[in-house]
């Protein structure tokens, strides 16, 4: 894990730790897409690969297109860009939620769906991921 400076959202369980690379490169990727296309870049999904959070390199039109073109859609976090990109603690919590609901067996992604499939709520709250987390684990 390289050594960033970063500020943490109030309440990130990884003020101590740090976050994962992961998590870094999703915020890095979707903050670089808000300042690229600014506005625009709020109608396209992202497709994130569960492990080391790279991408292909493709601005999707719908949720249910990211997740057609992943050769796996169970090793991938779909994520629809925002106004304001996003920062390394939403990133973390949503990449840990997303394995870990796949470890348990929800499925998120649906190609089958005109949606796509199941979404998180985006920019919940620190307080209110860590309650789905812990919801979803039994910790």
């Amino acid at each position: 894990m390289s050594t960033l400076l970063l500020q943490h959202v109030g309440g990130c369980p990884r003020r101590l730790t740090g976050h994962s690379d992961a998590a870094k490169r999703i915020a890095d990727t979707l903050n670089q897409a808000w300042v690229s296309l600014g506005w625009d870049a709020t109608k396209y999904w992202v497709a994130f690969e569960l492990g080391e959070g790279r991408w292909d390199w493709t601005f999707y039109d719908s949720k249910r297109d990211a997740v057609r073109h992943q050769s796996d859609e169970y090793k991938c976090l779909y994520i629809k860009i925002h106004p304001g990109g996003s920062n390394a603690c939403e990133t973390e919590a949503i990449l840990e939620f997303t394995r870990r609901a796949y470890l348990k067996g929800f499925r998120l992604p649906d190609p089958d769906k005109k949606s796509g499939g199941a979404d998180l709520i985006p920019r919940i709250g620190m307080d209110k991921i860590s309650a789905q987390i812990r919801a979803l684990t039994g910790r």
